[in-house]
């Protein structure tokens, strides 16, 4: 061949190289250039923002939730014991400190072993450093496929992470990424889930066993497969020795030790599960309003709750659900016309559901369907905190809030809406109303004609003090009727933080028809205790993220509901409904004789039972009831045997143990004037009046009327004085 024909061979050669290389460089720029766009950008690198657990506080600083989607910690390598770095890295990555993201010797054996296992989809095995480890746990854009390009892909962000962080910065990023089993992300929950401890803490053994499953945690799991991980933990061990940060000796005495592991337990619902699941809803919006995810994003939430006082509040339900059950079951069984009809309604279910004994048959349908329910929420007047919420009996069974949710039927402790009504609209205390029966026909056209609860305590002219602190059903229908119209009082209602979706303006709300939320009475009574003002409870009081900054603050709007003049007027009614009426065993009982209002309500089939009251520091309301408005708590059921008991078990508690003050008074405002009325007339006591009584007017409405009976009477009381009240 001649030497020019070698000349042009050879520039063809050439040439073809050069093409080729060319080709080879452009496909490649191109298919990295397409590959780069499912990779992380510079800017995700730069801010690296593991997936953390967000922690729920109370009020009192103590943690009493955590929300998450992986339960993961951050960790300091400082504080990390020194054997658990070593572990990892002679097992991991024994030039870790030594390479910038690959290790080139072993990426290029593991892919001459690896490349054509992968082109014919065989597992393939081998060489990823500690840093591309990590790559693929961060970013879901990479992938765990085994395939020639998630390697590359790993491989491109382990070299970009090398150059954003430092080692040290590496390997906490690593251990905080790090799985260990089902829901086990990060060193500090494995150490918490398998030894009970801080990763801080751990021990050799421990450090080799962790850093053992990260090579497959579910086939090493040493609760389900301990053989192999003890194996593999010796494994570990081993390479430690190799690697020199272990002595012969210890490596021999260390391989003999067995597994040490903690008795797992189920995770509890916490303290206060319906409070933390009220939390969770209001987080769900805020996640909408203010771009964060509470799932993930570690933040610290600090609510309102006070933890000792949810400690008292679900201990006073506990101290009296045995009771109450009895006596409801007890009701059941007596009433032969409700079992007979439960029994023939459901006859064909429960003849199969059944085999037993009839006695037997009947527990278990009282158990079904007898459980009384209860719900207690407790909020700061002045402020609207909820410092504790009780929304049932047992949150494992139903995540239903009775406390938020359920309306229910609020009877007569609906009746201080009413009476507040008359008051703010001019009337007094001391107003007179008879004490008959009368007929009234509601918007549906239905005739309503009420009785009192004691059929015999009528007749006369009563003050709305007297009616309200004894709970009249007859007066209470004439207020509505003489003195301010169901619309009025819906208004006002709503004015005072009810939701009234179900109170329809008829006469028959002056006994509490309609239905309404706890929560919804303790607002109301809470805007009452607080002068008026109307602030919504809530529950959450300040987030937190993950740098320490403020992000959502709750500072409560207020609103003027009521004149502080009304406010105290009807405050002081309700005192006497405590003192001296339906209330009264708050005092003789449970001891409770500082400034306090409330009232009691009961409906009339017993279902639903209720008690608020409230001191100037806090208002608290409890329900006690049925799920099933089909069935009574029990013929003898009233809002003061029932939801009372509850609620001056749980205020005994509270005044006993916290800091509030017992001695602290209702404020009387300047505009509210005392006059000493007749007993008889309830009209301005005449010098000869027998007996008397300070009353409580507002000043704007009040009008001075002389008593004319006893004007120019000689009677005087025995023993020459006038009785006071």
């Amino acid at each position: 061949m001649s030497k020019s024909r070698l000349n042009n061979l050879f520039k063809i050669y050439v040439i073809v190289l050069v093409l080729g290389t060319l080709l080879v460089s452009v496909v490649l720029f191109f298919y990295l250039e397409t590959l780069k766009k499912d990779l992380p950008s510079f800017d995700q690198l730069e801010k690296y923002e593991p997936r953390l657990i967000t922690k729920v506080y109370s009020e009192d600083n103590v943690k009493i939730k955590e929300f998450f989607e992986e339960k993961r910690n951050p960790v300091d390598l400082d504080l990390l014991p020194p054997h658990l770095i070593e572990a990892l890295i002679s097992t991991e990555d024994r030039e870790f400190y030594h390479h910038w993201g690959f290790n080139t010797l072993a990426t290029i054996r593991a892919a001459m072993l690896n490349i054509p296992k992968m082109l014919t989809g065989r597992k393939a095995h081998g060489a990823s450093t500690i840093t591309q480890q990590l790559a693929r746990n961060l970013y879901r854009s990479i992938g765990f496929a085994h395939s020639i390009e998630r390697k590359i892909k790993e491989l491109l962000t382990a070299i970009d992470l090398e150059k954003m962080y430092s080692k040290k910065e590496i390997l906490e990023m690593y251990f905080t990424q790090s799985t260990f089993g089902p829901g086990v992300y990060g060193i500090q929950s494995g150490a918490k889930y398998f030894f009970g401890k801080s990763a801080y803490d751990l021990n050799i053994l421990e450090s080799a066993l962790l850093v053992a499953q990260l090579k497959a945690p579910a086939h090493y799991n040493p609760y389900r497969k301990p053989e192999r991980a003890f194996k593999r933990r010796n494994l570990v061990l081993h390479n430690m020795l190799v690697e020199g940060y272990i002595s012969e000796d210890d490596y021999v005495r260390y391989i003999r030790e067995p597994i040490e592991l903690v008795e797992r337990e189920k995770e509890g619902l916490g303290i206060a599960p319906y409070f933390t699941e009220n939390v969770r809803k209001d987080l769900n919006k805020i996640n909408e309003e203010y771009g964060v995810d509470y799932l993930n994003d570690g933040l610290t939430i600090y609510t309102t709750l006070d933890s000792r006082m949810q400690q008292y509040a679900e201990d006073a339900i506990d101290s009296n659900i045995d009771f109450l059950t009895r006596r409801t079951k007890a009701n059941f069984i007596k009433d032969k016309n409700g079992l007979h009809k439960y029994v023939r309604t459901h006859y064909d279910s429960l003849r199969w559901e059944y085999k037993m004994t009839d006695s037997l048959m009947i527990d278990s349908i009282a158990e079904a369907k007898l459980k009384p329910e209860f719900a207690l929420i407790a909020v700061d007047p002045r402020n609207g905190h909820i410092k504790a919420m009780v929304g049932g009996s047992d949150f494992n069974k139903t995540k239903y809030n009775r406390a938020t949710q359920a309306f229910r039927q609020p009877g007569s402790i609906f009746k201080p809406i009413l009476y507040l009504s008359a008051i703010d609209n001019g009337y007094s205390p001391a107003t007179r109303i008879l004490n008959q029966p009368l007929v009234l026909i509601d918007n549906d056209g239905k005739r309503w004609s009420p009785g009192n609860f004691n059929r015999d305590n009528i007749g006369g002219k009563l003050s709305l003090r007297h009616a309200l602190r004894h709970s009249l059903n007859t007066v209470s229908a004439r207020v509505i009727n003489e003195l301010v119209s169901p619309r009025e009082v819906v208004s006002y209602a709503k004015r005072l933080g009810i939701n009234t979706r179900y109170i329809n303006p008829y006469p028959s709300i002056a006994l509490g028809s309609g239905a309404l939320r706890p929560i919804d009475i303790v607002t109301a009574y809470a805007t009452i205790a607080n002068k008026g003002t109307m602030i919504k409870p809530f529950s959450i009081e300040k987030i937190v993220d993950r740098s320490g900054n403020t992000i959502v603050e709750n500072i409560p709007e207020k609103k003027v509901a009521l004149s502080e003049e009304t406010s105290f007027i009807i405050t002081d009614m309700m005192k006497d409904v405590v003192e001296n009426g339906t209330g009264k065993r708050l005092g003789w009982k449970f001891g409770l004789r500082m400034d306090l209002a409330g009232k009691t309500g009961t409906t009339n089939s017993s279902t639903d039972t209720w008690f608020c009251g409230f001191t100037p520091e806090l208002a608290v309301v409890v329900w006690v009831g049925l799920d099933d408005h089909a069935y009574k708590l029990g013929k003898k059921a009233t809002g003061s045997n029932t939801a009372l008991e509850v609620w001056g078990t749980f205020m005994r508690s509270v005044f006993r143990n916290l800091d509030y003050d017992k001695d602290l008074k209702f404020e009387k405002p300047d505009g509210v004037i005392e006059v000493e009325v007749c007993k008889d007339t309830y009209e301005t006591a005449a010098p000869y009046c027998p007996d008397t009584y300070t009353e409580y007017f507002n000043k704007k409405h009040y009008r001075e009327k002389i008593c004319k009976k006893h004007g120019n009477s000689n009677i005087i009381k025995k023993g020459g004085r006038r009785k006071r009240y």
